[in-house]
């Protein structure tokens, strides 16, 4: 397990020299975890290529299902369902449904949560079709940035694709995101359940579904479905059977990343700049006791704000070229309550998995500090047989993506067999 607030200068000084250190790291994972090392091929073809259709937005009213009333507020029991019309449904889906649904937030108390259910087309096979669950990444905290409501190229990408492949898929906007309520944005166990209460109201929603289901994830989405690969089957409860997880673009040590951001902090990654200000923007937010604008500058206030009102595309175009340091008045390690939060919230497993893993990594990620995700790969396919790690260091994206995408298919084909 790592434990991400005993060493933050030990951190602090790698994150200093990560630049430096990214061959070394590289080397290291290609001879550990068997990477596959590509030469650059710019004419190799994506396998899908991204529809500009968008899932129709949940503000049209719904009807509480018999659902809800004869099990309210129980976590994975639907409050309301309706199915997406004709002219509203995304390409490639035979059939959806979007609905609202009872979950547990970070608070331990239950929140509405929205999702969505798409079926492929042709018939069911026998036993019904096997599920992915999509678990995005960051899109941002204020309620127009849901998925449901504004879905990114990836989303409808990854949507698109699972459903040609013969899988239904469900996706949620996490509690909090397009429902009332604080967003639980920043807390991994609940996005984590988000994403299985998810299944669970979709298997009472869709009689066409199999028991078995899998999490694909991305980012923030990537996190928490390595904690579903140690905790589902155990809350699962007995119409489901969670199969495995593949995640990519893992934010590892985001606890040790944040807690060390300072008036001396230099720039992160872009798309892990926007990560930290949703986060703390987050907690902020739901627990004003922490005191963290005592720790911000007028300007760490304004981009506070900013991150509450701005979508993930938005938000990391506004704040690029803002020097990190300069929206800290004091070292985030200085508070020990936000520090506590941050390590119970984000802590990543590295052993102890019930089901199988795929954990993957491109070199060219923008949303990483990839020398310490590849570390965090090593440390957890060395701790756990159950976990296959693999990193693509080719430096060319397009292909890295297609690799990747070609052993998450054929991961999944194999777990849900």
């Amino acid at each position: 397990m790592i434990t991400v607030n005993r060493r933050p200068r030990q951190v602090a000084a790698r994150l200093r020299l990560a630049g430096a250190i990214l061959a070394v790291t590289v080397v290291a994972a290609a001879a550990v975890t068997g990477t596959v090392i590509a030469s650059a091929d710019p004419t190799t073809p994506s396998e899908t290529t991204p529809d500009t259709t968008t899932p129709p937005s949940t503000s049209t009213t719904t009807t509480p299902s018999t659902t809800a009333r004869s099990a309210a507020q129980s976590a994975g029991s639907v409050f309301a369902n309706r199915p997406i019309p004709g002219n509203g449904l995304l390409a490639g889906a035979r059939s959806g449904n979007q609905f609202t649904y009872w979950s547990t937030g970070a608070d331990g108390q239950p929140h509405l949560t929205t999702g969505s259910l798409y079926l492929p087309p042709g018939a069911a096979p026998r036993g019904g079709y096997p599920v992915v669950a999509w678990a995005h990444g960051s899109r941002g905290l204020a309620d127009d940035c849901a998925p449901s409501v504004r879905p990114t190229d990836v989303d409808v990408d990854q949507l698109r694709t699972w459903l040609s492949r013969g899988y239904a898929v469900v996706s949620t906007d996490y509690s909090g995101l397009g429902t009332p309520g604080t967003p639980q944005y920043y807390d991994l166990p609940t996005t984590a359940q988000n994403i299985l209460d998810a299944v669970r109201a979709s298997s009472d929603i869709s009689d066409e579904l199999s028991k078995a289901w899998v999490a694909v994830g991305e980012g923030q989405g990537a996190s928490a479905a390595i904690l579903l690969a140690r905790n589902a089957t155990a809350n699962q409860g007995p119409k489901l059977d969670f199969r495995g997880s593949a995640a990519t673009s893992i934010p590892a040590e985001l606890a040790a990343l944040l807690g060390n951001l300072g008036p001396s902090t230099s720039n992160l990654p872009a798309g892990l700049e926007t990560e930290a200000l949703y986060t703390l923007a987050a907690i902020r937010t739901a627990h004003p006791t922490v005191g963290l604008d005592d720790y911000l500058t007028d300007a760490g206030r304004t981009w506070m704000t900013k991150a509450t009102s701005l979508c993930a595309a938005d938000l990391t175009r506004a704040v690029g070229g803002v020097s990190l340091g300069t929206l800290f008045s004091k070292p985030l390690s200085g508070n020990r309550e936000l520090t506590t939060i941050l390590n119970s919230a984000s802590e990543l497993p590295t052993r102890g998995f019930t089901r199988p893993v795929l954990m993957s990594q491109t070199l060219q990620d923008p949303n990483v500090v990839v020398p310490v995700t590849l570390k965090y790969l090593n440390d957890a396919r060395v701790a756990d047989r159950r976990v296959t790690a693999r990193t693509y260091l080719t430096p060319d994206a397009a292909q890295a993506q297609t690799m990747a995408d070609n052993d998450i298919r054929g991961f999944v084909a194999r777990v849900t067999k």
